[in-house]
């Protein structure tokens, strides 16, 4: 219920008229281009789109279903909000959390092609009623003519569609307004302090080894990413989301001389947000429907809609910061991993990391604090990413793009299908996801988080990247990666140690291995090879 109302006051917060994209009966289904698998009816003096795929039907590749030209450039530099109402039934769930439902709308921006898309990805239950699925983007400035796609793909089952519209929406206001000269301001001692390299932990659900910090820090690495996870059988109840927060705090504390002696430093990374995301599609019914659009992202955090959550949440960083204020080893303070607000909702991810911060600096003034972006932060995320007014605060990014060659063989059958030979590897360089990468597309890609350092003064740390181990020419791409952080002088740190095996410079290239290699990997040597560079914090 708590849930409910916080959605339908975002939906007031929606300012501006839909503007239907549907047509007026099935005689007008022009500028729908519909395939084989698509069908229209005409049920209550509205065109319903049916797609439809038998269960054992060969699937083609690509979406099946229905889509329609959207011209894009009226609203450069605005955000637009799509929405569709929709039902299915049988719906398989697919390998890729990508896949099966698909609304979308794909475009080219600088090159390359995006595909913002609404409808749950993992969430969406095998049968639905009518719900309303929706998402929004900020159009890029060189934006032209967009595709809207609805349908299904890779997958199997029969989904209904009806009253497509979009309207101009507010995503992101600004927190608090800046001077149109605004730099960040960093102490002395932030200035100087030597460029962060390492990774992050692994989750530490059971406490952090001694010997897998001792370990990482030999490699030269000088600073670890340490998650602040919550189970998910904890993580809506906020008393026991602190308790849980104290048991991370006392592992963390046993290990802190053994920390100073070989100087590596703590990042306390909030992995978890105080009642998580929202994970499961909200299924309206008619009521529902007719209520407003309550079919929000599955990966948004509570706390976007219950204050309750946002309060915990920084009262949660209040606690760490009273804790840590005077422990030199605990170098940042990460306010939260991923945010993904991919609509209009009471508390922004920026509002609530400025909540926590502010918060903070009313108990610690100099400690730095790490400001995530908004959509996994990705890079194309800090083309709108706002800096606060506030001392010491460093920005972060994650890299993990093309995600079809970083995680290739993650989810579902995929990995079974590389090991078995069904999918071919995806090599790098290479044309990937429609576009040719090397090093200078990446560059490319980065450039968002490159434009807010220069523009702002800002000091960046790429919390996250990686590319699977088995991925052809993964060293190759970590190296590409890693150059440029370098050129930038950025912090980064490699994802992960010792979290996921095929994450792990520490197992080779072949896929079937399931053991540590007995020699360093190149993936590992290149690591060895830049923290070499590091200066060790003395203490």
């Amino acid at each position: 219920m708590r849930t409910t109302i916080a959605i339908l006051a975002m939906f007031a917060l929606v300012a501006t008229a839909d503007t239907s994209l549907w047509p007026k009966n099935c005689d007008d289904t022009k500028p729908w281009r519909s395939d084989r698998f698509a069908s229209w009816t005409q049920v209550d003096d509205t065109p319903v789109l049916k797609v439809h795929l038998e269960p054992n039907e060969s699937i083609p590749p690509g979406v099946l279903g229905a889509s329609m030209p959207f011209d894009l450039t009226t609203y450069r530099g605005k955000e637009i909000e799509l929405t569709v109402h929709t039902k299915h039934e049988n719906l398989v769930k697919a390998s890729r959390g990508w896949l099966g439902f698909k609304f979308m709308l794909s475009y080219k921006s600088e090159g390359m092609t995006h595909y913002p898309a609404g409808g749950g990805g993992d969430n969406v239950p095998r049968n639905s009623d009518w719900r309303i699925v929706s998402f929004s983007i900020r159009v890029p400035s060189d934006a032209t003519t967009g595709n809207l796609q609805l349908g299904i793909q890779a997958t199997t089952g029969t989904i209904w569609f009806k009253n497509a519209s979009f309207k101009e929406v507010n995503l992101f206001p600004d927190v608090v307004e800046l001077p149109d000269d605004f730099k960040c301001e960093y102490s002395d001692a932030v200035k100087n302090l030597p460029i962060m390299r390492g990774a992050m932990s692994p989750s530490l659900h059971n406490g952090a080894k001694a010997e897998d910090l001792h370990e990482l820090a030999s490699w030269g690495a000088n600073v670890i990413r340490w998650q602040i996870n919550i189970p998910k059988e904890e993580v809506n109840d906020i008393e026991l989301c602190k308790k849980r927060l104290h048991t991370h705090i006392k592992n963390l504390d046993v290990h802190i001389k053994q920390l100073r002696e070989d100087g590596l430093q703590v990042i306390f990374d909030f992995h978890q947000a105080p009642g998580g995301r929202l994970k499961a599609t909200q299924i309206a019914g008619t009521a529902g429907l007719l209520a407003g659009n309550v079919a929000v992202d599955g990966n948004h955090f509570r706390m976007f809609y219950d204050k309750a959550y946002l309060d915990a949440f920084v009262e949660m960083w209040q606690i760490v910061a009273r804790h840590y204020k005077d422990e030199p080893i605990v170098v940042a303070y990460d306010l939260i991993n991923e945010p993904a607000q991919s609509g209009v909702v009471p508390y922004d991810y920026l509002y609530c990391q400025y909540q926590a911060a502010k918060a903070i600096r009313e108990i610690d003034p100099e400690k730095p604090i790490i400001i995530a972006a908004n959509a996994w932060s990705s890079a194309p995320a800090f083309k709108y990413l706002k800096p606060l007014p506030l001392k010491n605060l460093i920005y972060q990014g994650h890299m993990y793009e093309p995600g079809d060659y970083t995680h290739q063989g993650v989810g579902g059958n995929n990995m079974n299908d590389l090991k078995t030979g069904k999918t071919p590897f995806k090599t790098y360089p290479g044309r990937l996801a429609g576009t040719y990468w090397d090093q200078n597309t990446m560059r490319k890609a980065l450039n968002p988080i490159l434009k807010f350092q220069q523009q702002y003064g800002a000091r960046i740390y790429m919390g996250e990247f990686s590319a699977i181990r088995f991925a052809p020419g993964a060293e190759q791409y970590l190296s590409d990666l890693i150059d440029i952080f370098e050129e930038y002088k950025w912090d980064w740190s490699y994802h992960a140690f010792r979290e996921w095996h095929n994450w792990s410079v520490e197992y080779d290239e072949n896929i079937h291995n399931d053991k540590p290699a007995t020699e360093d990997t190149n993936r590992k040597k290149l690591l060895l090879k830049h923290f070499k560079k590091n200066i060790k914090p003395k203490f």
